[in-house]
């Protein structure tokens, strides 16, 4: 076996049972190496700071080239209890604390996965997760500030460029992505961290941009997302694939649809998170996205509109509330359409924090009192997006599906639900099934899953030849020029016939299902 080349002993190893590996691992170098090789013990690792000179030591030489999976946990500072200094300087210096020690840990990583790669390492072939640190004491009397900010990173200049990252996944851990008890990291961070993988062909973000009932959190919020969008502006992605989740899968049912929400925007009216959103994402080629978002994100408003000449798969989830803080939608006969956002600055909320002279009580805001009854679309903000959505659509000359949507939840609160008491009659609402109201697009060949409903169009769309959108909108028909826009989508490449899969007649029932969206991991 001495004499056989390395390449041939691989072979006969691969095709070796786990369990026989093992007798291997004694017998010579060559075996050893092969019997290391194909017996996966070295594919996969997860570490924090305190174990990277084992890590380093463990993968350095050809082990780091069989290396696939690599998890790093942040880990806050050992050092955690503020209570002791007062708020007005140690909850700032508890926060530059805090970044510091995190920015040191990112450090520390980059240049021990740097030291390896020095030794001929992989080329764009280990998947990188960063998984936020949990706060171990999320119940102290600090957790409602220190829960408020969003850490940062700094002596990014620092950073050493990796050549050995081909995926990277910023947010909490796989099995804690429930938990609220997770530091906030910057919107930015993935951004930041993006700029120094060049053979980075897949980004997820995981990361949280949702209201809370303390005002401190949403002008943190502001600032976060303003960050974010004076990042992306300067920043290239090499990505052809992301999913950015900046909402978690229920956020949308601890809002109360009788409140206002904050006005995320200070300046002007286009959102400037969502435009330079849409500079970040228009040369990927599939894109799922979770997110607060105006028609800014597709179209802009000087109205001229990109092509985005790679994109071939898109969801798009938006949160039912628009960046500015009014709705997307309304209830089922027209309540809550004059609802208007208000400015984050100045602001306290009833029953929190130290109010100060000049500020503005806020009374009742989500999560303080959860209640859901917005179903149909508010024409002053949700068309408009629709409309930016389908015009851009038709200039992605690749797109071979597509979907926009936003989750509904019935269930008013015992404030509201006297005044639903009509609506009580719609079984499906009040069963609570995860539902979504949104517009669907298939181009021709492509597979298509139906969502288990029996709608007419949906039996008769037997010509998979043709482009088919699919019209989850309960009984809300598009006016003939919001079809026009849709029907443009894939026209040029695909020809003029077109199936519209839509019951006129419907009404609830006809709501996307969330587990007909695609919801699925990106290839």
């Amino acid at each position: 076996m001495e004499t056989l080349p390395q390449e041939v002993v691989d072979q006969i190893a691969s095709n070796l049972y786990r369990p026989d590996l093992k007798s291997l691992l004694l017998l010579s170098p060559t075996l050893r190496m092969a019997a290391e090789k194909y017996s996966e013990g070295f594919t996969r690792c997860k570490l924090h700071y305190k174990n990277l000179d084992k890590f380093v030591e463990k993968f350095r030489g050809t082990r780091f080239c069989w290396l696939r999976e690599l998890e790093f946990d942040l880990r806050l500072p050992e050092i955690l209890d503020h209570d002791g200094i007062s708020p007005a300087n140690g909850l700032a210096e508890a926060k530059a604390y805090d970044e510091d020690d995190l920015s040191t840990q990112i450090c520390a990583l980059f240049n021990a996965l740097k030291s390896l790669e020095d030794f001929d390492g992989p080329q764009g072939t280990i998947q990188l997760k960063i998984t936020s640190p949990e706060r171990l004491d999320f119940n102290s009397t600090n957790t409602n500030h220190t829960a408020s900010w969003h850490d940062h990173l700094h002596r990014l200049e620092q950073l050493p460029v990796l050549q050995s990252i081909g995926s990277l996944y910023v947010g909490p851990a796989a099995n804690r992505q429930a938990s609220n008890s997770f530091d906030k990291l910057g919107l930015r961070t993935p951004l930041d961290l993006s700029a120094k993988l060049p053979n980075l062909g897949m980004l997820r973000i995981d990361l949280i941009d949702e209201h809370h009932c303390d005002s401190e959190s949403e002008r943190n919020r502001v600032e976060a997302r303003e960050d974010f969008a004076r990042v992306a502006q300067t920043v290239s992605l090499q990505v052809k694939r992301a999913e950015i989740i900046l909402q978690s899968r229920k956020a949308h049912e601890i809002l109360d649809h009788d409140s206002a929400m904050p006005n995320l925007v200070r300046a002007g009216l286009e959102d400037p998170f969502s435009s330079s959103l849409r500079v970040l994402c228009r040369h990927l080629t599939q894109l799922q996205l979770s997110v607060i978002i105006d028609k800014s994100f597709f179209w802009p408003d000087d109205g001229q509109g990109d092509i985005w000449p790679n994109m071939e798969s898109l969801e798009v989830k938006f949160h039912p509330v628009t960046p500015t803080g009014s709705w997307y939608f309304v209830g089922p006969r027209g309540e809550g359409s004059n609802v208007q956002g208000y400015p984050v600055d100045g602001i306290e909320y009833s029953g929190g924090g130290q109010v100060t002279e000049g500020d503005t009580i806020i009374m009742g805001h989500a999560p303080c009192r959860p209640s859901g009854w917005r179903l149909k679309p508010n024409p002053e903000t949700l068309h408009p997006l629709l409309a930016a959505f389908a015009k851009a659509a038709a200039k992605m000359p690749r797109l071979k599906e597509a979907m926009i949507w936003s989750p509904i939840w019935w269930s008013p609160g015992s404030h509201a639900r006297t005044r639903f008491s009509y609506h009580s009659s719609f079984d499906m609402m009040n069963n609570q099934r995860p539902l979504g109201w949104g517009i669907g697009y298939n181009a021709p060949g492509t597979d298509r899953e139906y969502d288990g409903l029996d709608s007419a169009a949906s039996e008769e769309s037997d010509n998979e030849n043709v482009r088919l959108f699919e019209w989850r909108t309960g009984s809300w028909e598009p006016s003939e020029e919001m079809k026009d826009l849709f029907h443009e989508i894939g026209r040029k490449e695909f020809g003029d016939e077109f199936d519209d899969d839509w019951d006129p007649d419907a009404n609830q029932e006809d709501l996307f299902f969330e587990g007909f969206c695609f919801g699925k991991e990106l290839n």
